[in-house]
């Protein structure tokens, strides 16, 4: 078998993953709770034992997010402001020693391994990502 590589742009491999008919089922899991819980309190509130808090607090607390943000989010979408991000797919194993003729490669700032077939790149904003591609195809392949 030829080894090969197919590229994918980072902001699509994100936009895939957001987009996954998984995430999608969470976050209508989510949502439903988060409706389920307001429907309660204006269950709480036509009671007439009710005593309301002092309302002036309730308007301080922010709600709570129907999407949580977490930190990996957050550094994803950081790294495609600063770096030309690409996840290389291939079909040969990635080795210590292909990340370490990766880790040589000009113009390759950020290297992670992601699985036994799939790397992430990010190129640094002074360097061509065809001519990075190039360099790492031709030492690869």
């Amino acid at each position: 078998m030829k080894n090969k590589i197919a590229w994918q742009k980072y902001e699509d491999y994100i936009e895939k993953q957001l987009t996954s008919p998984i995430l999608t089922n969470i976050l209508q899991n989510i949502a439903s709770l988060h409706n389920l819980s307001n429907d309660e309190i204006d269950d709480e509130e036509d009671d007439e034992d009710y005593l309301p808090v002092n309302s002036a607090e309730d308007e301080t607390k922010p709600l709570s997010p129907i999407l949580p943000i977490t930190n990996q989010v957050i550094e994803d979408v950081s790294m495609l402001a600063i770096f030309d991000c690409w996840v290389g797919h291939t079909n040969f194993d990635l080795t210590p020693n292909i990340k370490n003729m990766l880790d040589k490669i000009p113009g390759i700032e950020v290297l992670k391994i992601l699985s036994r077939y799939r790397f992430f790149i990010g190129v640094g904003k002074l360097f061509d990502f065809k001519e990075v591609r190039k360099e790492i195809e031709e030492n690869l392949l």
